[in-house]
């Protein structure tokens, strides 16, 4: 892999109930040692270690909905970051940016506020941004990549969201948790590389083979697959489903595997 190239690093990849040692669903999307989170499950502070990461190199965190397997690590990832930064003297620290859809930030915003009399939230200050759910909603801009997003449908108010580099115009998607839906297969148009959810049979998730399906549809480079149930039977099957409507490269997503693009 190109030193300079972006990649993603799945921190966990299980659905909501997930088996043996597996995380929820959650990503960090590097680029030279810098990193957008995506979601926020598990303990993130020692996963984002053991793929490499300085947790200090943050970027911003961006919510795509808020089901407990997607955020339940909040609290846990901005205390750790206020107690590396204690321990190193680095405090108080720079502002940290949180996106998510404007019903979601107000649920985000509530789960922090739980912590704010403890004092240590003092000195870690967050800046909340909405999301606009509208198809092509700018996320953030940074020096690596231009952050756009999309509205998807599942049970709560969700998003998809792309990276796209600055350099090249290639670009990673990630479903989060939807079903299948036109809003998906425009933000996910020409992917290199296209992170989607296959969780099953459900009118709000999507299974392997419709994933592929959407790959084949949108002129994807590659598919991966996440958000799955993590036990061998279903496992074994989920490549040779989307397979059958993909003929791309198909992966299922490995925890703290790197996926350059």
């Amino acid at each position: 892999m190109n030193s300079s190239s972006p990649y993603v690093v799945p921190l966990g990849i299980a659905a909501a109930l997930p088996e043996g040692d597996a995380a929820n669903s959650y990503l960090a999307v590097v680029r030279e040692g810098r990193y957008w989170l995506i979601d926020c499950a598990d303990s993130p502070i020692p996963r984002l270690r053991r793929a490499g990461l300085d947790p200090l190199a943050v970027q911003g965190v961006i919510i795509t909905h808020f089901h407990p397997d997607h955020v339940y690590g909040l609290p846990a990832f901005l205390l750790g970051l206020f107690l590396i930064r204690a321990y190193q003297d680095q405090l108080p620290a720079p502002p940290l940016p949180i996106y998510a859809r404007p019903e979601v930030m107000t649920q985000v915003r509530a789960m922090v506020a739980l912590f704010e009399s403890q004092g240590w939230l003092d000195e870690m200050p967050i800046i909340y941004h909405t999301v606009p759910a509208e198809v092509g909603a700018t996320v953030a801009t940074d020096d690596d990549f231009r952050i756009t997003a999309a509205p998807t449908c599942h049970s709560a108010p969700s998003l998809a969201v792309r990276f796209e580099r600055r350099d090249t115009g290639a670009a990673f998607v990630y479903s989060g948790d939807t079903a299948p839906c036109p809003a998906m297969t425009t933000l996910a148009r020409d992917a290199a590389l296209l992170f989607h959810e296959a969780t099953g049979e459900s009118v709000t998730h999507t299974t392997a083979a419709e994933a592929g399906a959407l790959a084949a549809e949108v002129g994807a480079e590659r598919l991966v697959l996440i958000h799955y149930h993590n036990n061998a039977e279903t496992m074994q099957q989920l490549v040779p489903e989307a397979q059958r409507a993909f003929d791309g490269p198909v992966a299922r997503a490995k925890e703290l595997q790197s996926y350059a693009w």
